[in-house]
């Protein structure tokens, strides 16, 4: 092996034990899944290096020393352990109520228009989410959470009214980027399909636009957020026109 592949082999070592212990070190107990969605990864990305299974790509490494306040040449050559150092603090976990199946994998639960009314008030009520109906789908990533909610309106062609959408639970709110496309779980309006301009960190505020332009965009304050979903597909059992 050459001076450079050791070189190389030696820094993702270092990478690999590093991620690992900065996750440990952080207050509470942080998951793959957690730190992952705060910086924008995917837990998948997040494990690999980890595990040492695969290389950093340079954005991510700056990212990561940008989070943790170190340098890209310390997370590489270092070992952290040994070092003193300034944890970030990571927003309180959001508890979400949810079903597992026989094999304790997590369900789809499906959020029925009859149901749809009172899931602002029963989101984080076991006993409601526990008898909404359940499926899994095959293309859905078995490590993710996911619900499904019918949609209403006309605010976001070319979605029609009666399509169901389907969301992945977003724990961080700070995560998710201008122009994503999410359901938005409020105190007032219940559960809305918009595109969302994140202005959480600056006002504390989403703002969310509908595609369809008669509707003006508006905000939405944090404390009048109950849950966000990002959208992950939709179905509809009409042909398209």
């Amino acid at each position: 092996m050459d001076n450079t592949s050791a070189q190389e082999l030696t820094q993702n070592d270092f990478f690999a034990r590093n991620l690992v212990q900065l996750r440990s070190r952080l207050e509470g107990r942080v998951s793959q899944q957690r730190l992952a969605d705060e910086l924008g990864l995917k837990k998948s990305t997040w494990a690999a290096y980890e595990s040492g299974r695969a290389e950093p790509r340079y954005g991510d490494l700056i990212k990561v020393a940008d989070f943790f306040q170190v340098s890209v040449d310390d997370i590489l050559r270092k070992d952290l352990s040994k070092e003193p150092l300034n944890m970030p603090k990571i927003p309180e976990l959001r508890v979400l109520a949810t079903t597992v199946d026989t094999q304790d994998q997590e369900n789809v639960e499906f959020v029925h228009v009859k149901a749809l009314g009172g899931y602002a008030e029963g989101y984080g009520d076991i006993d409601f989410i526990g008898k909404l109906p359940t499926f899994h789908l095959p293309f859905l990533a078995r490590d993710r959470k996911y619900r499904a909610f019918p949609y209403e309106g006309e605010s976001m062609p070319p979605l029609r009214d009666g399509a169901v959408v389907f969301g992945e639970y977003i724990e961080s709110w700070e995560s998710v980027k201008n122009g994503s496309i999410c359901l938005v779980v409020t105190k007032n309006e219940g559960v809305v399909l918009k595109m969302v301009y994140n202005y959480l960190a600056e006002t504390g505020v989403l703002v969310l636009k509908s595609l369809n332009e008669r509707f003006a965009p508006y905000p939405v304050r944090r404390e009048d957020i109950k849950e966000l979903w990002r959208f992950a597909g939709f179905f509809e059992n009409k042909f398209p026109a």
